[in-house]
This record gives structure tokens, sequence and C-alpha cells, in this order.
């Protein structure tokens, strides 16, 4: 009773390291350990079906093993793996993209930019309830529109 009790805590102990980890790395970093991390258990629930004689039950993870290795990512080109849209090839904003995430037009001048920075940013603020990523987009949209004027 005692053992189990130990390899309860000792699992809680690392599960609680792993998630500590999983929340102070980078998002390719995160998605790429929880993608190996979920083929590893197809692999070893795989293995235990075999090992327990249900061979044919094991066609299901060892199917979706395969398929997210060779099928999805390769068809995709791992850009339409993560759902939204390919990355931008440079680090920079563009343009239509800045006046998009602001909702200004392409005549739009200096005060009309900043009133809509300020607009939006009073509603997606991470102070106000927003998040940081929109903050970061509003920021570098904002940059991109006055870089030019």
């Amino acid at each position: 009773m005692i053992v189990w009790l130990i390899v309860g805590i000792a699992l809680a102990f690392l599960l609680l390291m792993l998630l500590n980890w999983w929340a102070k790395s980078d998002v390719k970093t995160a998605k790429s350990s929880l993608f190996w991390a979920i083929i590893a258990v197809c692999a070893v629930i795989s293995v235990a079906l075999f090992a327990s004689g249900r061979g044919f039950a094991a066609i299901l993870p060892i199917g979706f093993t395969v398929w997210k290795l060779f099928g999805a990512n390769a068809k995709l080109g791992n850009a339409g793996a993560s759902g939204g849209s390919a990355p931008r090839q440079s680090g920079r904003m563009s343009v239509p993209e800045a006046r998009e995430v602001l909702g200004v037009d392409e005549g739009a001048g200096e005060d009309e930019i900043n009133a809509a920075y300020r607009q939006l940013m009073a509603k997606y603020h991470p102070d106000k309830g927003g998040n940081d990523w929109m903050a970061s987009k509003l920021n570098e949209a904002r940059q991109t529109l006055l870089r030019d004027k």
C-alpha cells in the first residue's frame, strides 16, 4: 500500500516538472514534444496489445502513428498541420496584413492608424483581459504602417 502511495507521489511530481518545463518552453518545442509524446503513447499501446495477444486491436494505434508520421505531415508540408496559415517567409508583417489587423484602409494616415491602434489595444491589452499574442500583433501592425509614414 505504501509503495503505491510513493509511486503516485513520484508520478505527480514528475507530471508537475513536465508541465513546468512545457509552460516555459517555446511553442515550436512544445508542439514538437507533444507530437512525439502522442507517437510514443501509440507505440506503447501497440506493443502492449500485441504482447497481450490482441494484435488486431493494435492496428488502430499503429495506423494513427504511421499516418501522423508519414501521411498527414508529408502531404501538408507541416504548414497546414497546425491548423493555421503557412508562416511568413520574413520575420516582418506585410503592409496589407498590418492594415487587416488594425482594420484601416489603404490610404489611412498616421492619426487614423494611431486611433485604430488605441481602440483595439484598449480591448485586447493583457491587463484588460486580452492576450499577449494579440497585443504583440497590434504593436507590430502599428510599427509596420507607421514605418512608411
